[in-house]
């Protein structure tokens, strides 16, 4: 049986998940902002997922958003 750095045993499941901490001492670490990620498609039919931080992504949000209709048969058909 594995411990944790507090003294309490880690519970099993968590022992399977290679964690190092017990339960209680995982809940109640600061919580850490997620990693965030978008969709970059250089081809067409190549997409890739570019990793940022949560602070990146925030800054750079209004960026990833799409500024009309998605498709080129919609911008044909309008004009």
């Amino acid at each position: 049986m594995k411990f944790c750095g507090c003294g309490s045993p880690i519970e099993k499941g968590r022992q399977l998940l290679n964690l190092k901490l017990c339960k209680s001492c995982a809940f109640s670490l600061p919580d850490e902002l997620p990693v965030k990620g978008r969709m970059v498609y250089s081809h067409k039919t190549g997409g890739e997922i570019e990793i940022m931080s949560t602070e990146s992504f925030e800054a750079n949000r209004k960026y990833f958003v799409p500024n009309g209709p998605r498709s080129s048969v919609k911008n044909f058909m309008r004009g």
